[in-house]
């Protein structure tokens, strides 16, 4: 990026398209763009003035991309007929989106819709028309899709999402049966794509499929599917080290449990969730838990006990429901269980022994314990996107960079920097795409040159809607480009990121290779324990294994730990040597901790790696 500042760019840019030079102009404005974090008055007065080269130049799409950072229909409304259906259709969508209110909005949504039909992109067109209020339009469109993606047996998890689409939009329609069919289908095929995601190691990926399992519970009303979906999701978030995530979801499930009249359900995840909390070092919510599940146990007791149930599933209730509260030091709760249990109507010998058990608590006091949920501070409460849409654009947009970076310009809840970043790069990606529209004349230096800047742009972006563009990049024949790629992933700390990243270990040229593995010494994230550990078990390459024992090194997790101890202690010199050099390096207290517990138990050779590493990070062995 250019270190003068964006005023004289600017100045530089109005000589220069004075006298006639308008390619120079558009360069150094383009150069002006690069200035992400300038003021924003300069920022969008740079933005106009290159809107306005650009249409002059007749880059019409260019103009228009440009406009959007700070532009508004008045500007951009002389543009549309000048640029392809898609880009009219996201404008016009942005329009709706701020048009302040349903009624202003939904000619927007349904104008929107017409452009993405005409532009062949069904899912976007049948979004639009959800948003337009119009579902009889939005399924027709949405059971087009299901028999496309449904036919061709290839991705299940968007087929899954489709149908699920179909699904809603007929239980808005009234048509009760086809929308049971939808979602029959749509379970199926959502279990068989995390069944798969799951087997293949894109563990990411099936949460997803489970996320849709639990909307699709609460639309149809069946709390299986629910259930089904909370208890994986739960399942992923605790592998993956996210507690705070994973306590909330333990929170939601309970009440959707509870409001669904499933109360021995609530009550087992309640359970779970205080021996959660507990081996996570949270007393308050462990306690939490504990009373909670308590609560639903004696709910429980009393809903059996009216409906007329034997008295022995009341009993059992009742039971749990003493264990919870003795847990808890809750000792007069306890005496009232008993006295509960006492009034069933059991064996006459049982009865009196609850009647004596009462007595046992008389003058018993209650702890005093701090029981309280997940603090509003370490909640989420932006919940989950809706993937059912969102996965389904991505699936549309077939990794675009320019169509990815659109959606991030035209969102305004992201950072300017964000939005900055974005446009740069969606003017890279035009360019990109113009240039190569050319087929095989096109110039393999231009090429290499355009993509690798593109590539560096998105790079800077760091979102992970940015992930598709960079796989579909990664698949360029050119090796500069490939290797380009595998420099960008190191600022994507996503799960996903592993999956190209993998590809680019085992390319068949080495600099790819290289690179992918210096990206993968960077991916040190909690939860990325799990694809480095695949890394080091699976790659046949020792560049790979080593690159992954560095970065596991930073993974400051129990799980991690163990992995390395066991390196240390079992495999091979060189991959012994790595991992000690790279706990050396490390702050983390997981291994240390570990280390201590377990070099008596060592082998020789293991125990002075252990002793080495406690020396250099000036700790006792």
């Amino acid at each position: 990026m250019s270190t003068r500042p964006i005023h004289e760019l600017r100045s530089e840019a109005h000589a220069a398209a004075s006298r006639g030079d308008l390619a120079h102009a558009r360069g150094v404005l383009y150069t002006a763009l690069g200035h992400t974090v300038a003021r924003e008055d300069e920022y969008a007065a740079t933005t106009v003035d290159l809107r306005n080269l650009l249409g002059r130049m007749g880059d019409h799409r260019g103009a228009l991309t440009v406009d959007w950072y700070s532009g508004s229909d008045r500007t951009q409304r002389p543009l549309l007929e000048k640029v392809p259906p898609v880009d009219r259709a996201r404008t016009i969508l942005a329009w709706a989106d701020r048009a302040g209110g349903p009624d202003r909005g939904r000619p927007l949504y349904a104008k929107a819709a017409d452009e993405y039909e005409a532009a062949g992109l069904v899912a976007r067109a049948a979004i639009a028309r959800e948003k337009a209020g119009d579902f009889t339009r939005a399924r027709a469109l949405w059971s087009r899709l299901s028999q496309v993606l449904s036919s061709s047996g290839g991705d299940l998890y968007a087929a899954g999402l489709a149908r699920f689409n179909l699904a809603r939009t007929s239980g808005k329609t009234g048509e009760a049966a086809a929308a049971r069919e939808a979602t029959v289908g749509s379970v199926h095929l959502l279990e068989e794509a995390a069944d798969r995601y799951e087997t293949i190691g894109q563990r990411e990926r099936a949460f997803d499929c489970f996320q849709v399992l639990i909307a699709i519970g609460r639309e149809s009303g069946e709390f299986e599917h629910v259930l089904e979906g909370y208890v994986n999701v739960i399942r992923i978030l605790r592998e993956d080290h996210l507690r705070y995530y994973a306590l909330q979801s333990y929170e939601e499930a309970v009440e959707a449990a509870e409001k669904q009249g499933e109360v021995s359900a609530a009550a087992t995840l309640a359970r779970e969730m205080a021996a959660y909390a507990r081996k996570e070092g949270l007393p308050a919510i462990a306690n939490f838990g504990m009373l909670t599940q308590a609560k639903l146990w004696r709910d429980l007791a009393g809903q059996t006990t009216a409906r007329g149930a034997p008295p022995e599933i009341a009993e059992n209730a009742l039971l749990a429901a003493v264990i919870a509260f003795g847990e808890s030091g809750q000792f007069q709760r306890v005496a009232e269980v008993y006295r509960d249990l006492a009034q069933l109507q059991l064996a006459e010998s049982r009865r009196k022994h609850y009647e004596r058990a009462t007595t046992r608590y008389d003058g018993a006091t209650d702890l005093k314990i701090d029981a309280s949920p997940l603090p509003a501070h370490l909640r989420h409460e932006t919940g989950y996107p809706d993937v059912w849409h969102v996965d389904l654009v991505e699936w549309e947009q077939q990794g675009s960079a320019s169509e990815a970076c659109a959606d991030i310009v035209l969102d305004p809840s992201w950072t300017e920097v964000t939005r900055r970043r974005a446009l740069v790069a969606r003017l890279t990606s035009l360019a990109l795409e113009g240039h190569l529209a050319s087929g095989p004349t096109a110039d393999a230096g231009t090429t290499n040159n355009l993509a690798g800047h593109l590539c560096e742009q998105l790079s800077q972006v760091e979102l992970y809607t940015i992930l598709s563009p960079l796989e579909r990049l990664y698949k360029r024949p050119e090796p500069q480009i490939r290797t380009a790629v595998m420099r960008a992933l190191a600022r994507f700390m996503y799960k996903r990121t592993f999956i190209t990243l993998r590809d680019g270990l085992g390319d068949k040229e080495k600099n790819v290779a290289d690179e992918a593995a210096k990206s993968v010494e960077e991916l040190r994230f909690p939860h990325a324990f799990d694809p480095l550990a695949r890394i080091y078990r699976e790659s046949s390459s020792p560049r790979a294994r080593i690159s992954a024992l560095r970065a596991l090194a930073k993974v400051d997790t129990l799980e991690a730990a163990e992995m390395l101890l066991g390196v240390i202690d079992h495999d091979g010199r060189e991959e012994r040597a790595a991992a000690v050099e790279a706990l050396k390096r490390a702050r983390g207290t997981k291994f240390i901790d570990l280390a201590r517990s377990q070099a008596p138990r060592m082998s020789q050779p293991g125990q002075a790696a252990v002793r080495e590493v406690l020396s250099t990070r000036g700790m006792a062995g």
